[in-house]
């Protein structure tokens, strides 16, 4: 599982699958000790396969904090069940042990070069190979020791990552395991969030996991808000629910009930049930398969037949930049990181704007809400917004053959909606947020010049009109002129 940016727009997606490999603790321990002091680093590549060229993850450490974390593990009840111990004979082994983190032949030689020069003895002469065990300099000095090796600790460009660093795959060789199967596997991979202990859940409640996710993404500690476990509970939440609606398909559903692997087998009927979209039904508890939108869209069509016409269409966009009260809790949490948050604060305005539209004295006075469809969709830099379909109770039904309903729907479309292009005090930098700037996606070149393909600007009109769409022979003029 890759977490990676989408672009300029900042934010993140979920690219490949998760897939859940034991580790060997024995290979990791062998490869992974090295120098021990407090401010030694280690650059570390963690490999899918030693064949590999590029490393999965690429990181430097620290091996001192890594071990202090390591013996804080160990002793948690989790770990003892999974018979992992530390071993202290490696600290004995590696305490002299120095890293090579020179990548180039010239860096390599003008080090020796710079030490000859300074008339340092044989055993400071072997300083170029990495960081002496204990470092005699600090900022009050007039200057480093070897001020020259700092010039080649460290290298981030992608191409070198090949020629430094530790590698090792310790997944290569094992077999994966279901992240439903194993019943640690959160706990075991996330250690900063669980610290070796496991959940535990009183034996007389029954939660589902989409409940336990839940509790922990709303508690007051907000480790378990970041992107990496985010993604990881998602993904779980999704496989159970995909496992439990293909079970409930395969056992329900009429062209599949008692199904075998010998019909599975045979191309034209598994071609068959595709035609029907049996072989899709399962999706539905997916939001964005195509299964599930085909769903919602039947409830919307049945709300049209039962309740006609909807009233008003609204759409609502979170504006997290003009929230002083969401960036407070921004940069109290998770380095301003915090999605789950935002979300949480999207919907709690969403449902303070329910209660004002329900009121009695609300802008709906008179014409109370009889149904509403919602849709939450996320905008391209990751903002929840949504659309709204609104019924309301004794609101003039439009009929286009009486001129007596288009004047009563005028005047109820007066009632509720106005414009004004004149700022007041509050409503100056709303007004700014509806203009239209033209930018390069919006500009097209025609004959003349270049034109806006949404035709912007407007002309405006003196009083509000209900437009009724071309018929045929008018759109058939338009295209002969």
């Amino acid at each position: 599982m890759v977490i990676r940016s989408l672009g300029s727009c900042k934010q993140f997606g979920l690219k490949g699958n998760l897939v859940n490999v034991p580790m060997n603790v024995d290979t990791n321990v062998s490869i992974l000790p090295r120098s021990f002091s407090d401010t030694h680093t280690i650059q570390l590549k963690l490999m899918r396969q030693m064949k590999n060229k590029n490393a999965f993850m690429y990181e430097t450490i620290r091996p001192k904090i890594v071990h202090t974390a390591v013996k804080y593990l160990v002793e948690q009840e989790l770990y003892k069940d999974e018979g992992i111990v530390i071993s202290h004979d490696w600290i004995n082994e590696y305490s002299n042990e120095r890293e090579n983190f020179i990548i180039n032949d010239d860096d390599k030689k003008f080090d020796e070069d710079e030490n000859s020069e300074k008339g340092f003895d044989d055993e400071n002469e072997n300083s170029n190979k990495g960081f002496e065990d204990e470092d005699e300099w600090n900022e009050c000095d007039d200057k480093p020791i070897n001020p020259s090796t700092t010039e080649t600790l460290l290298n981030d460009e992608v191409g070198d990552q090949n020629d430094v660093g530790i590698k090792f795959a310790p997944g290569e060789n094992n077999r994966p395991i279901s992240i439903l199967m194993d019943l640690k596997v959160e706990e075991l991979t996330f250690p900063k969030i669980y610290c070796g202990k496991q959940r535990k859940i009183k034996s007389n409640v029954k939660l589902t996991y989409a409940k336990i996710a839940k509790s922990e993404l709303r508690m007051f500690d907000r480790r378990c808000g970041r992107l990496s476990k985010l993604f990881f509970t998602y993904k779980k939440l999704q496989t159970r629910k995909l496992c439990d609606a293909i079970s409930i398909n395969l056992r329900k559903t009429k062209n599949t009930k008692n199904i075998t692997a010998t019909q599975m087998l045979n191309r034209d009927y598994v071609n068959r049930l595709i035609h029907n979209d049996d072989a899709f039904t399962f999706l539905r508890c997916d939001r964005s398969s195509p299964a599930f939108l085909e769903m919602k869209k039947k409830e919307l069509l049945a709300m049209f037949r039962q309740l006609g016409c909807p009233t008003i269409f609204l759409t609502l966009s979170a504006a997290e930049t003009k929230w002083s009260e969401l960036i407070v809790i921004l940069i109290q949490v998770l380095e301003n990181k915090d999605p789950v948050t935002c979300v949480r604060y999207f919907e709690h305005r969403l449902k303070c704007l329910w209660e004002i539209l329900l009121a009695s004295c609300g802008p709906f006075e008179g014409n109370g809400l009889e149904d509403k469809y919602i849709r939450v969709e996320f905008q391209v830099r990751g903002s929840p917004h949504i659309h709204v379909l609104i019924w309301l109770k004794n609101a003039p039904k439009y009929d286009k053959n009486k001129p007596k309903s288009i004047e009563q729907c005028i005047a109820f479309l007066d009632k509720l909606i106005s414009v004004n292009a004149k700022p007041t005090e509050f409503s100056e930098e709303l007004i700014n947020l509806q203009r239209h700037k033209h930018s390069h996606t919006c500009k097209k070149h025609v004959k003349n010049g270049i034109k806006c393909r949404f035709g912007i600007p407007y002309f405006p009109m003196k009083k509000a009109m209900i437009l009724e769409p071309f018929t045929d022979d008018e759109k058939f003029t338009k295209k002969r002129k």
